[in-house]
């Protein structure tokens, strides 16, 4: 261990020097942060008057291996097993995506079209279960049901629920071989007022100019679509949309910033109606909703 790695300063400066050839400044800022206050239990706004402190040996040793996983790319999310989204504390693996800020928006943009409103939703590909389980939270009087293909996924995404103490109903599904058949789990009726997804959508030709700390960790089926047919999902889950959108339902994509209007012309093309595409707060088009 480096010998100079005694206090809370000199393991910030540690941190800093440790990993300013793979990260920016501002990245590594907020990474000592999240380091420090989870390692520690120091409250961020704290950490700058506690400089001084000398911690255990224990935790100590805990830093430096964090450091080392970081330097192999590994993302600070799986490192923790955790992960903050919508303001909720969500469990996450190298089994899920990790979840993005632009999700987040998503997630918003439902919300905010939805108020007070008692819909009937249905999170396809749910992953670590972010988006059903902010949905539910936020509109509680809503029905949310939540589908994946893996099993790995869908177990995670049903602890998260049961942390944040709310109902969603998961099953199985995998939209290509048996998406229009009927789940025992699904409504009565197998209809829904909103469909959401974020689906894989980036083309396997940009692999190789992702971050490691993405294409070596995250699942790769979660990320990646055949460069030949990019918009494989987006046009599975249109067809799902026409027998199973009630009248005037809506479907929500998050999408690869250059796609949005090949989505919508796709989306039109099965008739949905209103298509919109909304960019993030990077002014990226990030988003799409449409009518059925």
């Amino acid at each position: 261990m480096n010998p100079s790695f005694k206090t809370i300063g000199t393991i910030c400066e540690f941190i800093k020097n440790e990993l300013n050839r793979l990260y920016s400044e501002r990245e590594i800022h907020n990474l000592t942060d999240i380091i420090i206050s989870h390692t520690l239990g120091i409250p961020k706004h704290e950490i700058h008057i506690e400089k001084g402190k000398i911690p255990d040996d224990n935790n100590k040793l805990r830093i430096f291996e964090i450091v080392g996983e970081l330097k192999l790319g590994k993302p600070i999310q799986y490192i923790f097993g955790y992960t903050d989204f919508f303001g909720l504390n969500l469990r996450v693996s190298s089994a899920v995506l990790i979840p993005r800020p632009e999700t987040e928006e998503l997630v918003k943009w439902i919300i905010d079209d939805q108020p007070g409103k008692s819909s009937v939703i249905l999170d396809i590909g749910t992953g670590s279960g972010c988006i059903a389980i902010a949905l539910k939270k936020n509109l509680p009087q809503s029905k949310i049901y939540a589908c994946d293909v893996s099993d790995a996924a869908l177990k995670l995404a049903e602890e998260n629920a049961k942390s944040q103490s709310v109902d969603i109903v998961f099953f199985h599904k995998d939209i290509f071989t048996n998406g229009l058949l009927k789940h025992h789990n699904e409504p009565a009726d197998n209809l829904y007022d909103i469909i959401v997804s974020n689906p894989p959508y980036i083309p396997l030709k940009e692999k190789p100019s992702i971050n490691i700390n993405v294409s070596g960790f995250e699942p790769e089926n979660a990320l990646f679509v055949p460069d030949e047919d990019p918009l494989i999902f987006y046009r599975f889950i249109a067809s799902f949309g026409l027998n199973h959108l009630k009248k005037n339902g809506q479907i929500y994509f998050e999408i690869h910033e250059s796609s949005g209007p090949a989505v919508k012309m796709l989306l039109e093309g099965y008739g949905y109606s209103n298509v919109t595409i909304r960019k993030d707060i990077n002014g990226k088009n990030r988003m799409v909703k449409c009518y059925r």
